[in-house]
């Protein structure tokens, strides 16, 4: 029975010591002889001090001058917006106003009023591009047209330089009523949403418009109103000619339509100041212009 225990204590797991070092088993002893040694601590490494603060001096604001200017910048830009310039001349001299053609006119303005803002500026900057333009193709010949302009008016080409700068000045004031022709060409084709195919106004569209209180349709209402003053002006100019051939006989089917339109637009919305007003321009223009209905 005492062997029978014996045997039992020796697959006993609980009478094994686990810190027994198994390859070397007096580990403990040279452990028990041996003086243990504090970890050598390291010393805190001084930290430098910080260096001191740099004082950040402010220039006070000021206005660009000539000695700003970046000759390839605006190289850059003249050679980008030149062949822009020439498309619209090609659409002008075509007598195209479409609203296809609005973008192409309003780049084509940006154009030309950049030459003439770098004659403006500094008549020494265009001296500095000039170099560039009698080499590029589309700004010699941006600059061809635009002294041949002022030679049709004035005789000769120009030579000083305010005369270059009224040759560009002449330029833009084209382009200006080429965007004009076009926008209201381009409000044209917005009128036609509230039309029905006979050319009549669409009188339950209005009011359903005018109860559901759409953004589009209020913004619509205000492009409405500026053409119809734009076209009036047109008119009055003389230079009104949107469609080749036409005659302005277009732009004034646009202000009798849009009149209407307005008029019985702020007759619903309750204005009667504004609607007897543009009762009177529908009644103006159509006593003066007869067109079918």
């Amino acid at each position: 029975m005492a062997g029978e225990n014996k045997h039992l204590s020796d697959f006993d797991l609980d009478s094994f010591d686990i810190d027994v070092d198994l390859d070397n088993p007096f580990a403990d002893k040279i452990k028990a002889g041996k003086p243990r040694t504090e970890p050598v601590r390291r010393a805190a490494a001084e930290t430098p001090p910080p260096p001191p603060a740099r004082e950040i001096e402010h220039e006070a604001p000021r206005r660009r001058s000539s000695k700003d200017f970046n000759p390839d910048m605006d190289a850059l830009l003249l050679t980008a917006q030149s062949s822009m310039i020439i498309e619209g001349m090609k659409n002008y001299t075509q007598g195209n106003f479409s609203s296809g053609t609005l973008q192409i006119y309003m780049e084509a303005l940006k154009g030309v009023s950049l030459y003439t803002k770098i004659l403006d500026r500094n008549p020494n900057n265009y001296n500095k591009l000039k170099e560039l333009i009698d080499s590029d193709i589309d700004c010699k010949e941006v600059e061809s047209i635009a002294f041949n302009m002022y030679k049709k008016i004035h005789g000769i080409e120009p030579d000083s330089y305010q005369e270059k700068l009224a040759a560009f000045e002449r330029f833009e004031t084209l382009f200006r009523e080429a965007v004009n022709k076009a926008s209201v060409s381009n409000s044209m084709r917005l009128l036609k949403k509230y039309l029905l195919m006979s050319g009549s106004l669409d009188e339950v569209k209005m009011r359903n418009c005018l109860t559901s209180g759409g953004a589009d349709f209020a913004s619509d209402i205000q492009n409405f109103e500026q053409h119809i003053k734009l076209a009036h002006e047109m008119v009055k100019k003389g230079k009104c000619e949107i469609s080749k051939g036409l005659k302005g006989r277009d732009i004034n089917i646009y202000i009798i339509k849009t009149s209407y339109l307005l008029y019985f637009y702020y007759t619903l919305a309750g204005n009667p100041d504004l609607a007897e007003y543009y009762g009177r321009v529908h009644s103006n223009y159509k006593k003066y212009f007869i067109i079918r209905e």
